[in-house]
């Protein structure tokens, strides 16, 4: 599948970062998120000057969250290169990224870590036009939660690409069928505004334009009708 964009613009292509639970993020983890979004947004505004700035600021937390063992994180051997890959990534240092997840996968010790760790390495995959890579990392990450939007979202995104629109078009349909998710403080509601593959792709996957419509609709009504 294509999407029209070269692979350079592929490879630096903004993702944007999320918690599935803000209250699990340190106040350090929670900073370093928020200076992530904020370098994806001045990246994908050609903004440089402004993203030269806050790359500044996001690896001055990097070092200090390294420093203090990743926030006092009960499990630093995961958590430090799992800040890390995420900042590379807003940086546009795609491949750096992935060898830094690919070492937190190393060390993550529970279902949540592996999780997280599988999820950003499906999404940093597709963005170096690693798609059968991509769909390996989403394949195990749904065994380990299966009712996760971030990880359903990047998995049908790695179907995409990896040439497989239908079943990725029955991942969005499914969430057609589960109207409470466009809650506009969820994760969806956050793909469907922010993810700009996502509009490439409904080009092609009728169920996605129809999901897009139906959050539109919804937002209609969270405004009284305003467009």
């Amino acid at each position: 599948m294509s999407t029209g964009r070269t692979p350079e613009e592929r490879l630096t292509q903004t993702t944007l970062v999320t918690a599935s639970t803000p209250t699990e993020l340190s106040p350090l983890e929670a900073a370093i998120m928020d200076a992530c979004n904020e370098l994806h947004d001045a990246r994908a505004k050609s903004n440089g000057p402004r993203a030269d700035a806050v790359e500044t600021v996001l690896f001055k937390l990097i070092d200090r969250y390294d420093e203090s063992d990743g926030d006092n994180h009960p499990n630093p051997a995961w958590a430090r290169p799992n800040q890390r890959a995420l900042a590379l990534s807003a940086a546009g240092r795609v491949h750096a990224a992935i060898a830094a997840e690919r070492l937190a996968l190393k060390y993550a010790d529970t279902p949540r870590r592996k999780e997280i760790s599988l999820d950003n390495l499906a999404d940093r995959c597709m963005r170096a036009e690693r798609y059968e890579d991509a769909l390996g990392y989403f394949l195990e990450a749904v065994e380990i939660a299966p009712n996760s939007v971030p990880v359903l979202m990047t998995g049908a995104q790695a179907m995409y690409f990896a040439g497989m629109p239908e079943e990725a078009n029955n991942i969005f349909a499914a969430f057609l069928e589960q109207p409470d998710q466009l809650d506009p403080r969820g994760p969806l509601a956050a793909y469907l505004d922010h993810e700009e593959r996502l509009i490439d792709m409904a080009i092609d996957l009728p169920a996605l334009r129809d999901l897009f419509d139906a959050w539109d609709d919804a937002k209609r009504k969270l405004t009284g009708g305003a467009s």
